[in-house]
């Protein structure tokens, strides 16, 4: 796209409201003071509005699912919000429209979002705050997961995401390791891969794939 159009963004959040998920915020606001347009969907938290413009930034909530603390807890916790960042994202593109799509783990589900608009020619960026396949080896197995059915599918969706993404963000050098490769994953966005110090929004947005 030419330099005189202003990227539009759309972001995906799950497991925090906006904007009290600090590192969401920070992008979100850097972005829309570099010229961005930049829409935020998530949950709401306690008292807050389906849609207010916070700072700048387009937010739109949908009423946050239950606390989950089982795995099918998290299962129908994750359909449910994929279910609806998926349908206020087609308000979203016919209303302000959306050039990139911006998605902020866990979970990582937030791909089959990803690659339905990538059928039109949407960017994905896959931000990878944490390693959901180690989560939930940590909050749910006392012993070897190589072998369970949900790790091995968190590694499958992992890779998915790593495989289609336009360009990815590591929030360390361990995650950046993953993200180039340490799975053993091959192709997608591993030679676009950023770690976080600063949110680079160019190379982020702007780079070719």
């Amino acid at each position: 796209m030419g330099s005189s159009h202003r990227w539009r963004i759309l972001m995906l959040l799950q497991n925090n409201p906006y904007p009290q998920d600090t590192r969401v915020r920070h992008e979100a606001q850097t972005l829309s003071a570099a010229g961005y347009q930049v829409t935020v969907i998530a949950p709401s938290g306690r008292g807050q509005p389906l849609y207010e413009n916070v700072d700048g930034v387009h937010t739109y909530r949908y009423p946050p699912p239950p606390s989950a603390g089982s795995i099918v807890g998290y299962l129908g916790e994750y359909a449910y919000s994929m279910t609806m960042s998926f349908l206020i994202s087609l308000y979203v593109a016919l209303r302000h429209g959306f050039d990139a799509i911006h998605a902020h783990n866990p979970p990582d589900t937030f791909v089959f979002i990803a690659l339905f608009y990538k059928l039109f020619g949407k960017r994905y960026i896959y931000d990878q705050h944490d390693l959901c396949p180690e989560l939930y080896a940590t909050r749910f197995s006392d012993g070897d997961v190589s072998r369970s059915f949900l790790y091995r599918t968190l590694l499958w969706v992992e890779r998915l995401n790593l495989r289609f993404a336009d360009h990815t963000i590591a929030t360390n050098q361990s995650y950046k390791r993953v993200q180039t490769g340490a799975r053993q994953y091959t192709g997608g966005a591993h030679q676009h891969c950023a770690q976080r110090a600063g949110f680079a929004a160019d190379e982020a947005y702007c780079a070719s794939p």
